[in-house]
């Protein structure tokens, strides 16, 4: 009996430490990623600066109009960029948790376009509540989330992958036949609005940072906190509530953390697509699980949609595409092959 715990136990902590191992070295290829997209952010764009003239501005040396171009408008860029993926990511992360569905991301399930339709009804009717823009974004995105999750549910049968798509499909098109009514009726402010239908971060400088950045502290405190419920929850609902877990409290507070970082997220970016999608799939299959999935998933949503930024930035340049069309190129694909693993397209 003892030799057979002895054995159970050294095999607990094999694979303990197994993981963990993955956690560190996936957390460790993330942040990387990261640190090398923002210097390369810094570097390229309608002005290249010098790799060593990018250190030496960050070191405190370098010539005035690089530190001017690198601090005020570079480097808020970057960081917002940052903290959107990581919104969007950990929101996606929540969602698909929460309802056991693989296909679960803000912008599918009509999320991110109800952020999006309270934060433009703020800038064509009430401008000068600019400052309180992820507070209506979060209220916009929490009753989206909410109207798709009803519209999908059936009684003893809860609300299946596709009935949750289907509704976000739906729910996606009425609002984003609002918000284009808004732009229509309120055409003198589109240069504000514009960016809503497609997500951008041009533009965006240190004022969008310090809006966004509590409401990223306030979600992801929220993800950690649920995180160890959430793991339980995946054994089913009734093992849950064995197990001393408020299923259904716990549902609604991940809902409402996945609401308020995809909500603040557009709020700054607009419609972003697919990076809540993509990102939770790629780092499972990092990982080989959802152990230490939620922090590991930030930083990855930060990377990706930095670099995503950075092709946006230099693709066409000098021009400059909307973020929302490199991230829909590249969640779109990975999309339709999710549904045709499935099985849902043969």
């Amino acid at each position: 009996m003892s030799t057979s715990l002895s054995v159970t136990t050294r095999l607990s902590i094999q694979r303990g430490g197994r993981k963990w191992t993955r956690v560190i070295l996936g957390s460790l290829i993330v942040s990387i990623l990261v640190v090398i997209g923002v210097i390369a952010s810094l570097a390229f764009g309608a002005v290249d600066i010098p790799i060593r003239e990018v250190l030496d501005v960050i070191t405190g040396s370098g010539t005035k109009v690089h530190r001017q171009i690198i601090f005020e408008a570079r480097l808020p860029r970057a960081i917002a960029a940052v903290m959107v993926g990581c919104n969007l990511a950990v929101s996606g992360t929540l969602l698909q948790a929460v309802t056991r569905n693989p296909l679960a991301d803000p912008g599918l399930i009509g999320v991110t376009a109800g952020a999006a339709l309270a934060a433009t009804i703020v800038l064509a009717v009430l401008p000068g509540y600019a400052l309180l823009l992820p507070v209506f974004a979060f209220v916009g995105a929490m009753i989206s989330a909410v109207v798709v999750y009803t519209v999908s549910w059936r009684p003893g049968a809860g609300s299946s992958p596709m009935r949750m798509i289907l509704a976000g499909v739906a729910v996606n098109a009425i609002l984003g036949a609002f918000i284009g009514l808004l732009m229509v009726a309120f055409a003198d402010r589109i240069p504000a609005m514009m960016f809503w239908t497609s997500g951008s971060f041009n533009g965006r400088g240190w004022s969008h940072v310090e809006m966004l950045w509590p409401y990223t502290l306030a979600g992801l405190l929220m993800a950690f906190w649920l995180r160890s419920r959430l793991a339980v929850m995946e054994l089913g609902d009734d093992s849950a509530v064995t197990m001393g877990v408020p299923v259904e409290t716990t549902r609604l507070l991940a809902f409402a953390a996945a609401a308020l970082l995809a909500g603040s997220a557009a709020s700054v970016a607009g419609l972003v697509g697919f990076i809540g999608l993509v990102v939770p799939h790629l780092i499972r299959l990092l990982l080989g699980g959802n152990y230490g999935l939620i922090p590991v998933a930030a930083i990855a949503g930060g990377a990706l949609l930095l670099w995503s930024d950075l092709v946006a930035r230099l693709a066409l340049a000098p021009a400059e595409m909307p973020v929302g069309v490199v991230t829909g190129l590249i969640g779109g694909p990975y999309f339709i092959y999710l549904l045709y693993r499935a099985r849902w397209l043969r």
